[in-house]
Order: C-alpha cells, then structure tokens, then sequence
C-alpha cells in the first residue's frame, strides 16, 4: 500500500474474468513469485526487496523501479490504519461486478 494506498473502487476496474487476461500471465508471473520466496527463505540472491518489478508481456521487455516506504502508509506507516488482511474475492464482487 506504500504505492496505493487505495485499491480502485470495484466499478473502476475490470476483473481479470471481464477484462480478460494472457492465459500464459498467471505462470510467468508466478514464476517469478515463487523465485522471489526462495531466494527470502534461502538468504541467496538478491530479492526484490524495496523494488517494483514491472513486466510487459506484449514487448517481452522488464523494467524496474525503486520503492521507498511511505511513512503515512496505511499499512507499514507510522500509524498503520489497516491491521487486517482485505478480503478482495469479496472486495472486487461489489457495485458493478
């Protein structure tokens, strides 16, 4: 949440069902997840740690941003407003889904 401390309200954005999504996306993306915990479990590598991984599957091309947390950030800030886990399933299943 330090990048958005909002989600889009639920009429905002398309789900993946409606907006559809590149069948192949979910593996590659997860692919990549999964690299990323075992390099935190392992203590190897170097993690993504304070860095945003973008990926753009229709040029094939990666790029990178650095991440600084946000001290007003909802969720690791100094006063932290969101203490729960969200329940997007439920979230996205609002107005206009």
């Amino acid at each position: 949440r330090c990048l958005f401390p909002q989600p889009p309200p639920p009429d905002m954005a398309p789900s993946c069902a409606e907006g559809g999504v590149l069948g192949v996306l979910p593996g590659v993306i997860g692919s990549i997840q999964a690299t990323e915990a075992l390099k935190l479990a392992l203590g190897i590598g170097e993690p993504l740690v304070g860095r945003l991984l973008l990926y753009d599957a229709l040029s094939g091309e990666f790029d990178e941003m650095k991440l600084r947390r946000d001290p007003a950030c909802p969720v690791c800030g100094e006063s932290p407003s969101i203490t729960e886990y969200v329940d997007y399933v439920e979230f996205c299943q609002g107005v206009g889904h």
